[in-house]
C-alpha cells in the first residue's frame, strides 16, 4: 500500500479504536469487516471521510459510536502487511509529513491531556504493546518531542504509559502533530 496522509491517519484509527476483521474459518458466508470505535464524532467522520478518499467507499456510521464498511478486498489490502490487533500493531514506514497524521490520529484516539494548574501538565496514553509504543516513541523524537515510557501493572495485565512533558515538548506537539479531538486540544491549549 502506498502510505499518504489519509492512509497514514486510518492506520493509525485502526491500530487505536478500530478492527479489521473475518468471520470464522468454519462458517460458510464469509463476512469481512473494517470499522472505527469512538463516541466523538468528529473523528468518526474523519475517519469515513479519509477511507472515501483512499479507497472510494464510503462506511456507514452508526449510532454515533462506530464508523464500519464490508469489504472482502480493503480487509486484504489492509492485513496483507499489518495486523491492527492490541499486542501486534506496528508504525508502517513514513515520510515526517505522513508521520504527522499518523501520530495525530493514534493521540486523538488513545491520548489524554492532564492539567493540573502550576503543579503538573502532561500528554499521556496507555498501551499493551510495548514494541508498538516504543516506535510512537521514537516517532516524536523525530519532532524532538521528547517522551518516556513506563510500565504498569494492572490486576493481571501489563500495560505501558507514555508520557509528554514539559511546556516545550506539549507546545512542539501543538505545533507539529496537534490534536483534532476537540476536548484533548481544548485541554491542551490549556495546559499551554
Amino acid at each position: 500500500m502506498d502510505f499518504d496522509g489519509d492512509l497514514a491517519a486510518l492506520h493509525a484509527y485502526l491500530c487505536g479504536d478500530g478492527y479489521v476483521i473475518k468471520n470464522a474459518e468454519n462458517i460458510k458466508n464469509k463476512s469481512y469487516k473494517i470499522g472505527f470505535r469512538n463516541t466523538n464524532i468528529i473523528l468518526l467522520k474523519d475517519f469515513q471521510n479519509r477511507f472515501k478518499r483512499y479507497f472510494y467507499l464510503e462506511p456507514h456510521i452508526y449510532n454515533n459510536e462506530r464508523c464500519q464498511i464490508g469489504s472482502k478486498e480493503i480487509y486484504y489490502r489492509l492485513t496483507e502487511n499489518y495486523s491492527y490487533y492490541s499486542y501486534e500493531w506496528k508504525m508502517p514506514k513514513l515520510n515526517k509529513n505522513n508521520l504527522r497524521f499518523w501520530l495525530r490520529a493514534f493521540f486523538d484516539c488513545e491520548s489524554w491531556v492532564y492539567n493540573q494548574k502550576a503543579k503538573n501538565r502532561h500528554i499521556a496514553l496507555e498501551c499493551v504493546n510495548l514494541y508498538g509504543l516504543r516506535q510512537v516513541k521514537s516517532a516524536l523524537s523525530k519532532f524532538k518531542i521528547e517522551s518516556s515510557i513506563k510500565k504498569r501493572i494492572r490486576k493481571y495485565m501489563i500495560i505501558y504509559r507514555l508520557n509528554i512533558f514539559s511546556l516545550d515538548n506539549l507546545k512542539r506537539f501543538r505545533k507539529d502533530i496537534g490534536l483534532l479531538h476537540p476536548k484533548k486540544r481544548k485541554k491542551l491549549e490549556e495546559a499551554i
